[in-house]
């Protein structure tokens, strides 16, 4: 099995939503001092998708490769969302809010830099970035059943000092389907255009948002807006839906 694969299987966490690595909280002495300053958003291109079928995993790093073409197939012809849309609509502003900062005006700049110092540099004019990003996203299969999956997100986000480039906040957010009691096969993700793949990362991108306004940015609460009903649980949804009976089996 390639490096790439392992990587990937290491996002099968058993909880729905799990803060990834060290987090790095906003120290409340920081958090007093960002009130009135300014503050940019800063995004990055689209992360790969990577779409694990049981076919393309055996063939170690040709597979990976493969997996990957595959997935961001899936997501261009389905126009699926990158679910940091969700993280920079929904956390951004509560953040914002909550510590008066003063966002600056226009579309969030799209980045290549990735490190918090070249982050920094890539900006001016500004006191604060908060830099928002999908790390990785993907579906897998199930070793114990081939044609049923899972779908794994994890989005990251930083809140850094421009003039020194130090970060003052940093987490990953891990969120994933691995253990919900409702497994979709390939056919029903896909189906109606990728809808029920587009609810699902949707939804664990509002995992993301309530995950991060806690752990990495202390924000009481009920000032993170609430998870709408419909991106709460889209896989028993579509489960209740369709009666409780399992969908279709896919080729892979």
């Amino acid at each position: 099995m390639s490096k790439r694969i392992l990587l990937v299987l290491l996002m099968a966490m058993p909880v729905l939503a799990s803060a990834k690595g060290k987090v790095v909280p906003l120290p409340e002495s920081a958090g007093a001092a960002l009130n009135g300053k300014s503050v940019v958003v800063t995004r990055h291109e689209k992360a790969s998708f990577t779409a694990m079928t049981a076919g393309k995993a055996t063939f170690a790093l040709l597979g990976a490769g493969a997996m990957i073409v595959a997935g961001n197939k899936i997501v261009a012809d389905n126009n699926i969302a990158d679910p940091a849309d969700v993280l920079e609509q929904e956390l951004v502003p509560a953040v914002i809010k909550h510590y008066g900062m003063q966002l600056k005006e226009g579309p969030a700049p799209v980045i290549k830099a990735s490190k918090p110092k070249d982050i920094a540099a890539s900006q001016k004019d500004v006191d604060y970035i908060l830099d928002v990003q999908s790390a990785g996203w993907m579906f897998a299969y199930y070793p114990t059943s081939w044609d049923t999956y899972w779908i794994g997100y994890t989005g990251h986000v930083q809140l850094i000092d421009r003039a020194s480039g130090k970060q003052l906040a940093d987490a990953f957010c891990n969120a994933n389907t691995n253990k919900h009691p409702v497994s979709p096969t390939k056919d029903a993700m896909l189906a109606n255009n990728a809808q029920l793949l587009k609810d699902v990362t949707h939804g664990l991108g509002w995992n993301c948002v309530q995950l991060l306004s806690k752990e990495e940015f202390r924000l009481p609460d009920g000032v993170a807006p609430a998870t709408p009903a419909e991106f709460a649980d889209p896989l028993t949804a579509f489960a209740q839906k369709k009666g409780g009976a399992a969908p279709a089996a896919s080729t892979n």
